[in-house]
């Protein structure tokens, strides 16, 4: 006789985990469900609405933040592309207190120019910095005799160790840089005006002749210093402005562009027409002057003589006036 007992079931097993049938349900489609460890029963994920992330707008933080970087390039391997950057990154302000100063300094000269003489600028200078600097050292020498209690023998001028330096103000190895590199400028300048003058791009040198023709036409009415001072802060504010603002330029440039196209097209195909038609007018009139013009004949000239033997008239015209025969 064999012993049938009941199998144990290890209930306490059931709570902490839930035994799925293998068999997939006919009535219920599967989910992915979540198992809550309170209630002992799979629930379904709570239905969540996609959300479409909205694209943000282009502010005008970010064009506030520009700041533009100039490329590295040696002076000895490509002087026309260094000069180039150099000056990019003047009036892109690339450093904004290089720029400042630079433009500054030249406004400034212009302006003092404009009301006095290079003597009166360089001896004004001269005076403004010397007589401050006496005041100083004679205000410095005083506090150190009154305040400092220092003997006579003992003051000294503030600038004794600048006095009293060895060597000289201006480096020698300085001087002969400086002097190379102007060398140097000057010799990439002339070779770039020698190839607009020999026409080496044709689109550079005719671009560069408008140019000095409109400089040649305008110095005539206005001064060389307002000019100068025009042209510096133009370069200093109008390509600084397109690079911070150049999708909003590019854009209108390109629209209005596009008009003009269009506009071009409709009315270059209007004057084309009414130049055609005034064409075939004036050649039509030409051929009905040369073909309908009538011909006209010579008519022969008819004299007759008369009983005295003299020529009588003729349809030609008047018979000239006979002198009388004298017996």
């Amino acid at each position: 006789m064999t012993d049938i007992s009941p199998q144990l079931i290890d209930t306490s097993a059931s709570t902490n985990k839930m035994v799925e049938s293998p068999i997939p349900s006919s009535t219920i489609p599967p989910v992915n469900a979540s198992f809550n460890k309170e209630s002992g029963i799979n629930t379904p994920p709570p239905s969540t609405k996609p959300v479409q992330a909205t694209p943000s707008k282009p502010t005008g933080s970010a064009n506030k933040g520009f700041r533009y970087t100039s490329p590295n390039i040696n002076f000895e391997d490509d002087a026309p592309t260094f000069l180039k950057t150099r000056v990019e990154s003047l009036i892109y302000w690339e450093y904004p207190k290089k720029s400042g100063v630079f433009l500054a300094g030249t406004l400034g000269i212009l302006i003092l120019t404009q009301y006095y003489s290079l003597l009166q600028i360089l001896a004004g200078i001269f005076t403004l910095v010397t007589g401050l600097n006496w005041a100083f050292v004679n205000a410095h020498k005083q506090g150190q005799k009154f305040i400092g209690g220092k003997p006579s023998d003992k003051i000294a001028n503030p600038h004794s160790e600048r006095l009293h330096a060895k060597g000289s103000y201006i480096p020698r190895d300085r001087v002969l840089r400086t002097a190379q590199l102007t060398i140097d400028v000057v010799e990439v300048i002339t070779q770039q005006i020698t190839k607009l003058v020999l026409i080496e791009d044709n689109w550079k040198s005719a671009i560069s002749v408008v140019a000095s023709y409109m400089v040649w036409t305008l110095a005539k009415y206005v001064a060389t210093k307002y000019l100068v001072g025009f042209f510096v802060l133009c370069a200093f504010s109008i390509p600084r402005l397109y690079l911070q603002n150049k999708e909003v330029v590019d854009g209108h440039v390109a629209a209005q562009s596009k008009n003009a196209r269009v506009l071009a097209e409709k009315y270059g195909g209007v004057a084309n027409e009414k130049v055609r038609e005034l064409t075939e007018q004036t050649r039509s009139f030409i051929k009905s002057k040369t073909s309908g013009a009538p011909t006209t004949a010579a008519k022969p000239t008819t004299t007759t003589t008369t009983t005295t033997g003299t020529p009588a008239a003729t349809s030609s015209g008047p018979i000239p006036p006979q002198v009388p025969k004298r017996d």
